[in-house]
C-alpha cells in the first residue's frame, strides 16, 4: 500500500511541475460533425510551414472536439485534421504574427458515406487509430467479419487469440471486460464479444493500461464496443443476414429517426453461432489403485446464441442532454457431443501377498449435452450538463440489468454398444442475477490544454439459486436424487469508487495521471457452511500516462496500470460440477483476487497513406487464477480454480499498414513474448513453464473495380503453456469477397475460411497421475455467406485488444 500510496504523490508532483509552466496558445479550435455540430474527439490535427512535407505541430482534440497548438513561430502555415470515417479538412494560407492568437472557431468535418471508404480507393480509413490510452480499431474494412460478431472483428489485432471452445485470450489472458457504448456488457467476457453483431459495430476501443476513470477489473483492460448510430436528419436504418455452412445463422436490423432536437431508434438481434469440429483423445489417469486409460473420438458442436430487442431516446432540453437505453432478451449457450468412447481399467490388488492386476475393457458411447441461458432485461438512464462558456460538465447515469430464469442444465450418459445406458448423470443450476451501476462524474478544465476529472462509481452485483444432480442407476433403471450434492447459494459484491485524474499538455508533450479508490464487499453464501465467506477491501489503483510527439510525425506514448482479476462466482462455488460424463469441476472459495501491474511504451509514425506502430509491454502478475487438472475417479477428471503462482509476460507487437497502390492495401500484424510462470503448487503436479509466443498476421486487400473487395489474410499462430501443459502452433489462410450494388445500399460478402483445411488444436497435459491429448479438428469447409442493406443513406457518427482463430469445438476437455 505504501508503494502504491508513494506512485500517486510522485505522479501528482511531476503533473504540478510540468503544468506550472504555460505554454503560449497560437491556434486553437473546435471540430464537429457537418449537419449535427457534434464534437469529434479523436484524429490527427497537424500544422505545416508553408511549402514543407513534415508537420511542426500534432494533437489530438479533446472529449469536446476543442485542440491548441502551442508555441509555434510567426510564419505562414497549412492545417490539416483528419480523423476515421471523415474526409480529410484542410486549411491553407494561416498566417501568425507577433504574439496573437488565432482562433479559427467551429471547423467542421464531412462524414463519409456508409461503405464508401470501402470501395473508393481514393478515401480509405485508417484501419487503426491510436491515442494517448487506447486504440481504436475501424470495423467496416474486415470483409471477414461480415455476418459475424465482434470477435471476429479483433482479428486482425496482435496477441489475441481464441481456443478451440472460442474461449478469447489477449496476451496470454482472458482477463478484460467487455463495454458497449461506454457500459457493461450483457454478458461478460468471450461470451459477450460472440452476442454482437459485427454489422451494427462501428468501431472497437481497445483499452490495455486503462485510466483512473476505468474499473481496475480485467488484467490486460478492457473492449469497448462503439456501435453505429445515425445522426443525418430523418429515418433511416439497415438490416444485416447472414448464414454458414455449419448452419450458422444471423439477423439484425437498426431503425433510427433524428430530429431537431431528439432521436430514437430501436434493433433487434438474432444470431444462432454455430461451431462444429472432430474432437479425438487419449488420457490416463491415475487415482488410488486404479489406473484408467481412455479414448474418446468423435463430433462435436456447439451454440452460442442470442435473441434480443433494445431502444432507446435521447433529447435536449437547453443545454442538457438526456438519453434512455432499454433492451431484452434470451440469450446462453449449447453444446452436444456424441463420442465413442473406449477404457482400460486396471485394478491392483493384494493376492495371498502378492500385488495382482485385475483388467476390465469397455466399448461406449459418450452423448453429452448442456445448455445455459438467461431471459435478461437491461435499462440505462443518464444525462450530460455542460456549462456554458466554461467548459466545465457534470454527467451521471443509472444501468440495472435482471438475469431472471438463468438455467445451466448439464447431462451426460454413457451406452454400451447395444445402445442401452450403463451410467448417466443430470444436473440443474437455477438462479437469477442482478447488477446495478451508477456513476456521477465531473470535468473541469483549468487551462486551456488541462483538465481535472473526478467521480464516484458504484458497482454491485448479486447472484441468488441452487444446484442438484440426479444419477442413473442401471439395476433400478432410473434416475436417482443425490441429496448429499444438493447445494442452494448466494453471492453478493459491492464495489464503491472515488478518482481524480489530471491531464494537460505542453508543446509536444501529453500526460495524464489518475488514483482510483476501491472499497469492496463481497458476501459468500452456501449450503456448505464451511465455505461461507465475507471480504472486505480497500485497495488504491494508480495509472500514468505520457506521450510525446516528434518532428516529421513521430509518435511516442508510455503507460503504466495497476490492475486486479477480480474471482468471479462460478470460481468459488464449493460443490462438485460435471460437464460431461468424465470431466468435473468444483470451486474454490478461498481463491484470492490477481494483482497486476502493466507497463505499455508505443512508437507510432502516420506516413502518408502508410503507417507504423510498435508496442513493447510487460505485465506482472501475482496469484495467477488458472484451471488445474486432477485425476477424480478412474476416467474422470476434476478441474479447479487456484492461485497458481505468479507470471510474467514480456512483448513486443508490430503493426504496419502499407498502401502499394491504389487498388492494393496491406496490413501486417505481429507479435511475440515470452511467458514466464512460477508456480507454487506442486502437490497439484503443476510446474514452472517458460514459452515463447509468436502470432503472424498478413491481411492483403485488394481492390476489382469501382464496388468490389477482396481480402486475403494469413495467420500464424505460435505454441502457447501453462503450468501443467502445452498447445501446438498452427496456421491457417482466410478468403473473402464483398461486392456492393444498387448505389451501395446493398451489399454482399462471401467468406472461406481455413481455405487449405490447414487448422488443428493439438493440447498436452502432464501430471504425475494424469496425461491428456487433445486433437481438434474443425469442420470444413466454413463458407459464410452475408448480406448488408441500408435505406434513406444510413450515416452514423464515428468514434474515437485478437486474432480469431475462431474454429474449433471442445478444449476444455
Amino acid at each position: 500500500m505504501r508503494k502504491k500510496i508513494g506512485l500517486a504523490l510522485l505522479m501528482c508532483g511531476a503533473a504540478a511541475m510540468v503544468s506550472a509552466a504555460e505554454p503560449a496558445v497560437r491556434v486553437k479550435g473546435i471540430v464537429v460533425e457537418a449537419g449535427n455540430l457534434l464534437p469529434i474527439d479523436f484524429g490527427d490535427v497537424l500544422l505545416y510551414v508553408k511549402g514543407e512535407t513534415q508537420p511542426v505541430s500534432h494533437t489530438m482534440p479533446d472529449t469536446e472536439g476543442r485542440f491548441t497548438l502551442t508555441d509555434i513561430k510567426e510564419g505562414e502555415y497549412s492545417l490539416m485534421i483528419r480523423a476515421m470515417g471523415f474526409d480529410i479538412y484542410t486549411k491553407a494560407g494561416i498566417v501568425l504574427s507577433g504574439a496573437a492568437e488565432l482562433d479559427l472557431g467551429i471547423i467542421t468535418m464531412t462524414a463519409l458515406e456508409q461503405g464508401l471508404a470501402e470501395v473508393e480507393i481514393v478515401a480509405q480509413k485508417k484501419q487503426v487509430i491510436y491515442k494517448l490510452d487506447r486504440r481504436v480499431v475501424e470495423a467496416s474494412g474486415n470483409l471477414l467479419a461480415d455476418g459475424g460478431t465482434a470477435v471476429d472483428l479483433l482479428e486482425n489485432t496482435p496477441s489475441i487469440r481464441v481456443d478451440a471452445d472460442g474461449e478469447v485470450t489477449f496476451r496470454g489472458s482472458g482477463g478484460f471486460l467487455v463495454y458497449v457504448d461506454g457500459k457493461p456488457s450483457i454478458f461478460s467476457g468471450s461470451r459477450a464479444l460472440e452476442q454482437i453483431p459485427s454489422g451494427q459495430i462501428e468501431n472497437i476501443e481497445i483499452i490495455t493500461t486503462p485510466s483512473a476513470r476505468h474499473d481496475t477489473d480485467g488484467d490486460v483492460g478492457i473492449i469497448n464496443i462503439i456501435t453505429k448510430k445515425h445522426f443525418k436528419s430523418g429515418l433511416s436504418g439497415m438490416v444485416n443476414a447472414g448464414a454458414s455452412t455449419v448452419l450458422s445463422r444471423n439477423a439484425d436490423f437498426l431503425l433510427t429517426r433524428q430530429n431537431a432536437a431528439s432521436r430514437w431508434y430501436a434493433g433487434g438481434a438474432w444470431t444462432e453461432r454455430l461451431r462444429k469440429s472432430d474432437f479425438d483423445q487419449d488420457k490416463m489417469t491415475h487415482a488410488g489403485n486404479m489406473t484408467a486409460l481412455s479414448h474418446s473420438a468423435g463430433p462435436r458442436e456447439s451454440n452460442n446464441f442470442n435473441y434480443s430487442l433494445k431502444a432507446g431516446y435521447a433529447c435536449s432540453v437547453a443545454s442538457t442532454s438526456f438519453n434512455v437505453d432499454m433492451e431484452g432478451g434470451y440469450g446462453g449457450r449449447m453444446r452436444a457431443g456424441d463420442l465413442g468412447y473406449r477404457e482400460t481399467q486396471t485394478v491392483t490388488v493384494e493376492n495371498g501377498g502378492l500385488l495382482v492386476q485385475e483388467t476390465v475393457e469397455g466399448d461406449y458411447f459418450s452423448r453429452d449435452y448442456y445448455h445455459i441461458d438467461e431471459t435478461y432485461f437491461q435499462g440505462t438512464v443518464g444525462f450530460d450538463h455542460p456549462f456554458a462558456g466554461k467548459g466545465h460538465k457534470l454527467s451521471g447515469s443509472f444501468y440495472l440489468k435482471y438475469g431472471g430464469d438463468a438455467l445451466e442444465y448439464f447431462e451426460s450418459d454413457l451406452y454400451n454398444k447395444a445402445n442401452v445406458r450403463q451410467q448417466g448423470h443430470r444436473a440443474w443450476e437455477d438462479e437469477y442475477r442482478r447488477t446495478m451501476r451508477s456513476n456521477l462524474d465531473y470535468v473541469c478544465p483549468y487551462r486551456p490544454t488541462g483538465r481535472v476529472e473526478a467521480g464516484h462509481q458504484y458497482y454491485a452485483y448479486l447472484e441468488d439459486g441452487d444446484y442438484s444432480m440426479q444419477f442413473w442407476s442401471p439395476e433400478r433403471q432410473s434416475f436417482y436424487r443425490r441429496d448429499d450434492i444438493y447445494n442452494t447459494f448466494y453471492f453478493q459484491r459491492g464495489i464503491h469508487s472515488l478518482y481524480a485524474l489530471l491531464a494537460d499538455s505542453y508543446k509536444a508533450f501529453d500526460w495524464q495521471a489518475g488514483v482510483r479508490a476501491e472499497q469492496t464487499h463481497r458476501v459468500l453464501r452456501s449450503s456448505r457452511k464451511w465455505a461461507n465467506r465475507t471480504v472486505n477491501r480497500m485497495e488504491l489503483f494508480p495509472s500514468v500516462h505520457l506521450g510525446y510527439t516528434f518532428p516529421h510525425g513521430h509518435r511516442l506514448m508510455a503507460s503504466v496500470s495497476y490492475r486486479t482479476t477480480r474471482p468471479a462466482l462460478f470460481y468459488m462455488e464449493p460443490y462438485i460440477t460435471y460437464r460431461d460424463y468424465y470431466s468435473a469441476e468444483i470451486g474454490n472459495p478461498d481463491i484470492r483476487p490477481e494483482y497486476i501491474y502493466v507497463y505499455e511504451l508505443n512508437y507510432h509514425r502516420n506516413m502518408g497513406e502508410h503507417s507504423i506502430s510498435a508496442t513493447l509491454f510487460h505485465r506482472n502478475r501475482r496469484d495467477k487464477i488458472e484451471r488445474l487438472r486432477v485425476p477424480y475417479e478412474a476416467g474422470v477428471t476434476l478441474d479447479s480454480m487456484a492461485n497458481v503462482g505468479n507470471d510474467y509476460s514480456t512483448g513486443l507487437e508490430l503493426s504496419s499498414q502499407l498502401q502499394p497502390t491504389r487498388w492494393w492495401s496491406i496490413t501486417l500484424n505481429g507479435s511475440y513474448y515470452h511467458y514466464r510462470v512460477e508456480n507454487e503448487l506442486a502437490s497439484a503436479g503443476g510446474r514452472d513453464e517458460t514459452s515463447r509466443n509468436y502470432e503472424l498476421m498478413l491481411n492483403n486487400g485488394l481492390y476489382a473495380g469501382k464496388n468490389t473487395r477482396i481480402q486475403l489474410d494469413g495467420n500464424f499462430v505460435g505454441p502457447s503453456v501453462t503450468t501443467q501443459g502445452r498447445t501446438s502452433a498452427f496456421w491457417y489462410v482466410n478468403l473473402s469477397v464483398r461486392r456492393q450494388m444498387f448505389n451501395r445500399k446493398l451489399s454482399g460478402t462471401l467468406a472461406f475460411r481455413d481455405v487449405f483445411n490447414s487448422a488443428r488444436y493439438d493440447s498436452r497435459i502432464q501430471t504425475s497421475n494424469l496425461e491428456s491429448s487433445t486433437r481438434i479438428r474443425p469442420f470444413y469447409p466454413l463458407v459464410t455467406l452475408s448480406l448488408a442493406y441500408t435505406f434513406n443513406n444510413f450515416k452514423q457518427k464515428s468514434a474515437g485488444d485478437r486474432e480469431d482463430h475462431d474454429l474449433f469445438e471442445g478444449t476444455n476437455h
